[in-house]
């Protein structure tokens, strides 16, 4: 069976490679100084337990039991799902005067509409443009 052009082969391969990730970096580095990751974390613990290391009791601290990340409140407000964009962006800025639903929360509404428009767009675009080119295509071959 024959390569697709998408997919990879030996003689398809990515030219743009990452190259070796931090971690693996400094893992090389233990190496070269005949140091282990075991006694890497013995280093930061008894510096963590050090009174006048205070950098490494806060970062090895934050590993052991991390802060929750901030999550939005979920929202519960009339929303016309069926509406045109513009009405429903109205409704969202009605949400946000009347204190239905704070103004940020609301901003994530109307950047989230004005994404669905701009995908609808490029979607409606791309199938003209493949209609066009179909139509030329069979007008020509």
């Amino acid at each position: 069976m024959a390569n697709k052009k998408g997919t990879f082969s030996k003689e398809n391969q990515p030219k743009n490679r990452k190259g070796k990730s931090e971690r693996t970096k400094i893992l090389e580095s233990f190496k070269r100084l005949s140091k282990t990751e075991e006694e890497f974390y013995d280093l930061l613990t008894s510096k963590a337990f050090d009174p006048e290391d205070s950098f490494s009791f806060k970062e090895l601290l934050l590993r052991v039991s991390p802060l929750p990340k901030a999550t939005n409140p979920l929202v519960k407000f009339k929303f016309p799902k069926d509406a045109k964009p513009h009405v429903q962006a109205a409704h969202v800025l009605a949400a946000i005067a009347e204190g239905e639903i704070p103004s940020d929360i609301g901003n994530v509404f109307i950047q989230s509409i004005k994404s669905m428009i701009d995908i609808e767009e490029y979607t409606d675009l791309k199938e003209r443009i493949e209609a066009i080119e179909q139509s030329l295509g069979a007008v020509s071959g």
